[in-house]
């Protein structure tokens, strides 16, 4: 399965209010491409997309929060999770895509084949975690990913994709003109922006 199928997939069971924040490097331009438009597409910014999701997902605690990952940024963030399991915001999701390598900068390999995701994940306390390999049928992954976007908890979902990556053009805006595009697609006012809420 490639990177662009798994996330096609995530499309399928999204209600379209969701906020997402994707990784930066080759999941972002797949994320644009594949995904309802604007979203949080990151970039400079290796290890934090869990961050900042938890940052949306305690700021904005009536809205799904979903963070798309490579499993090169998943473990540099690794203490992001101890956070999240700490303060359990029901509304983030994390889905992580795990090639075993940092696609975008070469194909180097990433230490992912010696970890047990699942056990990793539990032992830092979140229990909410699936984990599925490439040949997966399509429809148990249509029902992990709709399980791990609409029940409440925190829920982690590591998915095994292969190395193959399709062409796909850049994202052709601005880092300033992302944010600026996400915020007026949720309603996000920087001065009043739901403090009630936090």
């Amino acid at each position: 399965m490639k990177c662009s199928e798994a996330v096609s997939q995530l499309r399928d069971v999204l209600r379209g209010d969701e906020m997402i924040v994707s990784s930066n490097g080759h999941i972002s331009r797949v994320a644009y491409h594949f995904l309802p438009r604007p979203q949080l597409y990151l970039r400079g910014s290796m290890g934090l997309p869990m961050a900042v999701g938890l940052g949306l997902a305690l700021a904005h605690q009536h809205k799904t929060i979903i963070v798309l990952t490579g499993d090169g940024n998943f473990l540099m963030g690794l203490g992001s999770v101890t956070t999240i399991s700490y303060l359990s915001p029901p509304n983030l999701k994390i889905i992580i895509l795990d090639n075993e390598a940092y696609a975008t900068t070469g194909g180097q390999e990433t230490v992912s084949t010696a970890i047990d995701y699942p056990s990793m994940i539990q032992g830092m306390g979140i229990t909410a975690v699936k984990s599925t390999d490439p040949h997966e049928a399509k429809d148990k992954l249509n029902k992990l990913l709709e399980q791990t976007i609409c029940e409440p908890g925190p829920k982690i979902l590591h998915i095994k994709i292969g190395k193959e990556m399709i062409p796909l053009d850049y994202i052709p805006w601005h880092p300033v003109r992302i944010c600026l595009n996400f915020k007026k697609q949720h309603n996000i006012n920087s001065k009043t922006e739901e403090k009630n809420d936090v």
